[in-house]
């Protein structure tokens, strides 16, 4: 699967109507930087650069490459609305289980602040 952090980077940029100079601006990553992430001459900027950039647009680092788990914040309810349905559709037994090992191994899944979410399912 080819990952496109150009295109991507470019159609946020295109969505937001912002330049690069504003861009560079507003997150603190140098101009260049962008320039080059545009042109592909910079496949995997810093990991700094790359979450400030991710930041600015609401989206998740990985998704700045297009990886399958992009959501962006438009979608996110969408999103967590057949997350939530394909949950329920679990049986008890599973998906208490599945809410244990979230609980246990919380940076595994991202979901450090969704604890009491998951307890609530739980019950």
């Amino acid at each position: 699967m080819r990952y496109d952090l150009s295109g991507n980077l470019n159609r946020l940029m295109r969505e937001r109507a912002i330049s690069q100079a504003a861009l560079s601006r507003a997150t603190g990553v140098s101009q260049p930087t962008i320039n080059r992430i545009l042109c592909e001459v910079t496949l995997h900027p810093r990991h700094d650069s790359l979450v400030r950039l991710a930041n600015f647009f609401g989206v998740t680092p990985d998704s700045m490459y297009g990886s399958p788990s992009k959501k962006s914040r438009d979608n996110s309810e969408a999103y967590l609305n057949e997350l939530s349905e394909k949950i329920r559709c679990l049986s008890a037994a599973d998906r208490s289980a599945l809410f244990v090992k979230i609980v246990e191994n919380p940076k595994k899944f991202r979901l450090d602040d969704h604890r009491s979410l998951c307890r609530s399912y739980m019950i």
